[in-house]
């Protein structure tokens, strides 16, 4: 493990100058009262598998806010400011000193003090750098951080790519990061809204989503694959044979019912990262888990570019996040996008011999 620390230590920190040292920190900009950020569109999570808190960081403005899940609202924790990578724009190759923009996700927790307090303080947290959209851009480069430095830098000495804060502010950070879990959202810069705009373009990209869940559940094949991207690569499977995989499972099945819940909607621009927990029926298999789906816009159109999937053992337990898992209903799921009605629980049963499906054993 230390050579590992060591071999990703030296991608963040800045170079030590003495000039740079003696400017003054930045002061954080917090959001205009009532408005809201359009990067977080959902962060349910009434369940406790997801986190009920997300990170923002707007690099133009040099700061870092925490945003709570509040009734399918948000909630505004704090304001901080924030070094970033010496370089402007978003991060291309190793090396290149700039901040990646994406949505990403604490992965682990080190001591700064046993690594080099000097250059990152008390505390450090690792994000999960190059995430999907960047390796298919092939994006390169690792050892991205949220970390800490002490009072004697200045945290407007550009880092080599890593998000740094404040001693004290790292230890109030960590109150809201659940490992694997709580998401942190880079952009160059983030757009705030009011409620009724938030609210607005919120129903409009989750309408996408309906529309792919009530595709598929239709067995509507042709919608349902005009909603891939030519560029969709999930399980091994591209898009061809994914759409080849689909209509066997269609074919074979009585009906399909999903139901989603604890929907979180990661939006920036152009790319949209979906999270939640599925719920999936058929006559002859039956499963449950936490989805992840990449979304690209072409055009007009938003096209699935990929999908990750983390299959859950039982309502109660899952192989990564371990929180409580909601209930489900003993009849068929109701029509709607917005949750799993409350039920009695559900196991998980055995899933479908791979001869039988001839195919991959995936989860539906």
């Amino acid at each position: 493990m230390l050579a590992f620390h060591f071999a990703t230590v030296s991608l963040c920190f800045a170079t030590e100058s003495t000039k740079t040292d003696q400017k003054s920190d930045p002061v954080a900009i917090p959001p205009p009262q009532g408005m809201l950020p359009t990067a977080l569109l959902g962060l349910n999570s009434e369940t406790g598998v997801f986190s009920k808190y997300a990170f923002v960081v707007d690099k133009k403005n040099r700061t870092l806010t925490v945003w709570q899940t509040d009734s399918d609202k948000l909630k505004l924790m704090g304001a901080w400011p924030t070094d970033i990578g010496e370089r402007d724009g978003d991060k291309l190759v190793q090396g290149d000193r700039r901040t990646p923009e994406g949505v990403y996700f604490f992965q682990e927790e080190m001591d700064g003090r046993k690594t080099n307090y000097d250059l990152y303080g008390e505390q450090i947290f690792t994000l999960d750098y190059p995430n999907y959209f960047d390796r298919l851009d092939k994006k390169t480069g690792n050892g991205i951080w949220l970390h800490a430095i002490p009072e004697t830098k200045s945290l407007l000495r550009g880092s080599r790519g890593c998000v740094v804060v404040r001693n004290e502010v790292v230890k109030e950070l960590a109150k809201y990061i659940e490992l694997n879990k709580t998401p942190i959202v880079i952009a160059k810069e983030i757009e705030y809204v009011d409620a009724a705009k938030w609210q607005a373009t919120r129903e409009q990209i989750g309408a996408w989503l309906e529309s792919w869940r009530t595709a598929w559940m239709g067995k509507d094949l042709d919608a349902y694959m005009s909603q891939y991207s030519e560029r969709f690569k999930s399980q091994g499977m591209n898009k061809e044979r994914w759409k080849t995989y689909k209509k066997t499972l269609a074919d074979r099945y009585k009906y399909i019912e999903v139901a989603l819940k604890d929907v979180q909607i990661f939006n920036q621009g152009p790319r949209v990262v979906f999270r939640f927990l599925q719920d999936y029926k058929s006559d002859r298999k039956q499963d449950f888990g936490a989805k992840t789906i990449y979304v690209l816009k072409n055009g007009n159109t938003w096209e699935i570019v990929g999908e990750t999937w983390n299959g859950l053992k039982s309502p109660s337990a899952a192989p990564v996040e371990t929180a409580p898992i909601a209930t489900t209903p003993s009849k068929r799921p109701s029509a709607s996008n917005n949750g799993l009605p409350s039920g009695t629980p559900v196991a998980r049963p055995a899933s479908v011999s791979s001869q039988e499906e001839n195919l991959p054993n995936l989860e539906w």
